[in-house]
């Protein structure tokens, strides 16, 4: 399939950190067929910027399972494009969108019993968190271990989200913080 922009509104935003937040977006019924997706891949966001045209892409972070579209976007410094988004994005805007890419995948099948060894820092953990909750969801035989490198305990995306799975699956999932 050809990737595609469509324009999306943004249905949520969160602030996952000082300087990172994750937006989803509304995928109307017509369309989910072409933004079905796998973890681990992105997409390609579009907009202009003081007369610019800008494309960033950015991970996934949701899992298919979960039936959502959402990318986290850390604000780097002098990034247009990050920037604008940490700062302008509301609900309700929107956002030209390309259809799903990207070849960092794992072949997730039920009938799997694997031992998966992630190492991810900063904003590097959002394909591996995708992927991490499609394996925990969908792998009931496979382990789970994830090394993640942080600056501070302040800085580490999805914090909460990591800890609550790795209590709901504590025999499947180990979570080691490195700061």
């Amino acid at each position: 399939m050809t990737p595609t922009f469509h324009t999306l509104k943004i249905a949520e935003i969160k602030r996952e950190t000082e300087e990172t937040i994750s937006v989803s977006f509304e995928i109307p019924d017509d369309l989910k067929k072409s933004y079905a997706y796998k973890s681990g891949q992105y997409l390609t966001l579009r907009t202009t910027i003081d007369g610019e045209d800008l494309r960033r892409s950015y991970s996934l972070c949701s899992a298919p399972h979960e039936n959502e579209w959402r990318v986290a976007i850390k604000k780097v410094e002098l990034g247009k494009f990050s920037t604008y988004a940490n700062d302008s994005f509301q609900v309700g805007d929107e956002i030209q969108v390309m259809t799903p890419m990207g070849n960092f995948t794992a072949d997730i099948q039920a009938t799997n019993a694997k031992n998966y060894v992630f190492f991810a820092s900063g904003s590097g953990v959002t394909p591996v968190f995708s992927l991490i909750k499609s394996i925990l969801e969908n792998e009931p035989n496979s382990n789970v271990t994830l090394f993640y490198g942080n600056k501070r305990f302040g800085t580490i995306i999805f914090r909460e989200e990591l800890e609550a799975l790795k209590n709901e699956h504590l025999d499947k999932f180990t979570l080691t913080h490195v700061l």
